[in-house]
């Protein structure tokens, strides 16, 4: 088909936090979606992190939660969560391993109240920018979650905890010592699968632009995975095909370089 599915990554790739979205990759996703492609954002944000402002600019799906959560046309084809059931033992090991963590769902974030710690205060104003008043507290009640985002405390160790948690989860770790868990076999990889089985496509259609190590099994899955300029040094390694950075406007330019606008 002559059609083309483009997955694109938030944080670093679509979004800055100084520029937001530059004009061109505006321009790019009006573009595309005039020529008859399929922009979908890929995002390791779980839905309740992901603004409006974004899925106004025209998006016909949202993978969410590096690839727990899968909508397309604004229907919710997957959908992968986790309750007190599982979520209360691995918080336990959290807890004894000194890691501060964010649990991240659909609809809600939550937070440890209980957790006065000042970096981890600083974790939670970082939450409360993007979830609003979506941020609940775990003493709350029940919570349904997608995936756990997780930073070792000053006295922290993963040393004490990987191991296990390695059972359940999947891992991605981060340059700055900070990781995100999935539940075993979800990455994002897994929700554009699901995607594509739903829309009866051939991954021969499918580009992604990333810049992170959450990226790196998307951009490894579909045809064409392109690593913005600005992405993590073993991203770029990986990477096929590389692009500018987000600063230079690397989407619309590297969709320029493909034909896609």
């Amino acid at each position: 088909m002559n059609k083309k599915i483009i997955f694109f990554d938030i944080d670093g790739t679509l979004y800055d936090p100084v520029l937001g979205v530059t004009d061109l990759t505006k321009q790019a996703i009006k573009e595309l979606l005039e020529k008859g492609h399929i922009p979908v954002i890929c995002t390791g944000r779980t839905k309740a992190m992901v603004p409006d402002y974004l899925t106004d600019m025209g998006f016909l799906g949202v993978l969410a939660g590096a690839g727990t959560y899968v909508e397309y046309d604004g229907k919710v084809i997957h959908n992968k969560t986790m309750g007190p059931e599982t979520g209360d033992s691995t918080i336990a090991l959290l807890k004894e391993s000194g890691i501060h963590y964010i649990l991240e769902g659909p609809e809600n974030i939550y937070v440890d109240g209980e957790n006065n710690a000042e970096e981890y205060q600083r974790v939670i104003q970082f939450a409360k920018k993007y979830a609003g008043d979506r941020l609940r507290t775990i003493q709350e009640g029940d919570y349904i979650i997608n995936k756990f985002t997780c930073a070792p405390g000053v006295t922290g160790s993963l040393e004490k905890a990987e191991k296990k948690l390695r059972e359940d989860y999947h891992f991605t770790l981060h340059i700055d010592g900070n990781f995100e868990m999935t539940p075993k076999g979800y990455d994002k990889s897994t929700g554009i699968r699901l995607l594509l089985e739903y829309l009866k496509a051939d991954r021969k259609d499918t580009y992604a632009f990333g810049d992170s190590t959450n990226d790196l099994e998307m951009l490894q899955y579909v045809e064409y995975g392109i690593a913005m300029g600005n992405s993590y040094p073993q991203v770029l390694e990986a990477a096929r095909y590389k692009t500018l950075t987000i600063q230079e406007d690397g989407i619309y330019y590297g969709l320029k370089e493909f034909g896609l606008i």
